[in-house]
């Protein structure tokens, strides 16, 4: 994980001061690992206090161990600059495809014959175009299936809400399976014993460890530091379509 994944997810959690010290940090990512606390807090404008307050939001003990995670990472991503982003979206399908070879989703496939209703939940721009498509497939296949904004307050999530039931089955998109906003959401759909099922990068998070079922798909960032905000997304949909097609499969089999 890099700097970058963890401002990601504890994203909802920084004040405007702690968001100040992300873009120092990351427009000074070279000289970050030479200062103290006391250095730090005084060239991002801040205090010590409120740097080390900072640093334990973003799960570290203090600003040490913060500054020498970064050290780390910028070990990490010189090395990673003698591999292209081509070579990684090339292999982050290798790796999908070695997944897909030992797949099981039977039991999945015979839940979804079982319930009243399918909906899938997004959390991200990217969530939304994977969740179209895989409406898409399943409209053709003949499955109705409705798509619901990954808020747990708002209006379309809570009048859905009040409908789910046990006979209910959701696939909850998201890319890490570590975003904050999907913890009431999941308590929610718990509370109504729905169904869950993640579709995450290949990793243990905590959405796929709250689901009843697991897809995975695989995810990596670009290996240049300056183009960190690039990340592969084209094996979740090869995941979705081999998914849809794969019921198709399982029904045709059921009625031969």
């Amino acid at each position: 994980m890099r700097f970058t994944d963890l401002v990601n997810e504890h994203y909802a959690d920084l004040n405007e001061t702690e968001l100040l010290m992300c873009n120092y940090i990351m427009e000074n990512i070279d000289i970050i690992p030479t200062m103290s606390t006391l250095e730090f807090a005084k060239n991002s404008l801040s205090s010590k206090s409120s740097v080390i307050r900072f640093s334990q939001k973003l799960g570290f003990t203090g600003f040490t161990e913060l500054r020498n995670f970064i050290k780390w990472q910028d070990h990490e991503e010189r090395f990673d600059e003698q591999i292209t982003f081509t070579n990684q979206v090339i292999k982050d399908i290798e790796r999908l495809l070695n997944i897909l070879k030992d797949r099981n989703w039977l039991p999945i496939y015979q839940i979804i014959d079982s319930v009243d209703n399918i909906y899938v939940i997004t959390t991200g721009i990217t969530q939304k175009n994977q969740a179209a498509e895989l409406q898409r497939l399943f409209l053709l296949i003949g499955k109705p299936l409705q798509i619901i904004p990954g808020n747990g307050s708002s209006n379309e999530f809570r009048r859905i809400l009040e409908r789910l039931t046990e006979k209910d089955i959701v696939f909850v998109l998201s890319l890490s399976g570590e975003n904050n906003r999907l913890e009431s959401i999941i308590h929610q759909l718990e509370l109504v014993k729905s169904k869950i099922v993640s579709i995450t990068s290949l990793q243990n998070n905590w959405l796929s460890g709250k689901s009843d079922f697991n897809l995975y798909a695989t995810t990596s960032r670009s290996p240049l530091p300056k183009d960190w905000w690039l990340q592969t997304a084209s094996s979740f949909f090869v995941l979705i379509e081999a998914f849809a097609f794969g019921y198709m499969d399982y029904k045709r089999k059921e009625s031969s």
